[in-house]
């Protein structure tokens, strides 16, 4: 190894690039560690080698334009530093302190990249998660997925805070449930009433209003529901995923019920 380090191509490009490639990865994962998965996707993966990249690239520049007039500082050292400058600065705010001119010229593509990567995370994250609740059109069966899927995310969480989240999570998708059930119940009485009130037979089945109400209600649990799966997909691992797949596949095999409650004439 250490006839390997004498060589000057290993010592000037190789083990600096090897550091940077680390150095960012570990950057990237510590920046987006609570907006999705990095590797989650072909996109978002190609996007996080396209960073990782531009960062060895920019760092390959610094060693060879910059470290001829600073030959106290060894390749390995700066092309580190190229990585690490893609980690979040929480007190650049509070110190006002501006990014250092370096810093802001090695970076200045990457920032883009960056933006992008978030996007796609959270856009990533919004589309698995709503590919879980988007086939549902029964009630009753998105309640029983929605409290599956909560006792499983309870299962894998390891701190209370996180359980204690979920289950507040919950209470809102059990809400908006029950307020999508009584606007079945609702519709189901009027059309009900119809029939008994001999109104012509076209009037018997839901209007288009009351069939917009009923998708509206049903779609804002699927929302509430997305958004416990997605601090779930956040917080969990991917093994996680064909837990919930087998989860989502148990409810939708259930016979449909009807949970409006029959109206008394």
């Amino acid at each position: 190894m250490h006839e390997l380090y004498t060589q000057g191509w290993f010592r000037n490009f190789v083990l600096p690039m090897g550091l940077c490639a680390l150095v960012t990865g570990i950057s990237l994962v510590h920046r987006f560690a609570d907006k999705g998965r990095l590797l989650g996707t072909a996109r978002s993966t190609a996007l996080c080698g396209t960073i990782m990249a531009c960062t060895c690239a920019a760092a390959v520049i610094t060693i060879t334009l910059l470290l001829p007039h600073a030959a106290d500082v060894p390749p390995a050292v700066a092309a580190a530093a190229a990585g690490g400058a893609l980690a979040p600065r929480v007190r650049q705010q509070q110190n006002q302190q501006s990014t250092p001119p370096f810093v802001a010229v090695i970076t200045l593509g990457i920032a883009v990249l960056l933006g992008h990567l978030e996007r796609r995370l959270i856009h990533d994250m919004y589309c698995h998660c709503h590919r879980l609740v988007r086939d549902f059109e029964d009630i009753a069966q998105l309640r029983m997925f929605a409290f599956d899927a909560r006792a499983h995310l309870r299962g894998c969480a390891v701190q209370t805070k996180d359980k204690t989240t979920i289950d507040g999570l919950y209470e809102d998708v059990e809400a908006l449930l029950d307020e999508a059930a009584k606007v079945e119940a609702d519709v189901e009485a009027r059309r009900r009433q119809r029939e008994l009130q001999d109104f012509p037979k076209e009037l018997h089945s839901r209007t288009r209003e009351e069939a917009e109400d009923c998708r509206q209600a049903l779609a804002k649990a699927k929302e509430a529901c997305v958004q416990m799966l997605q601090f779930g997909y956040r917080h969990g691992k991917r093994s996680g995923d064909r837990d919930l797949m087998r989860i989502r596949q148990a409810a939708m095999a259930v016979e449909p019920l009807t949970e409006a409650p029959t109206p008394h004439p």
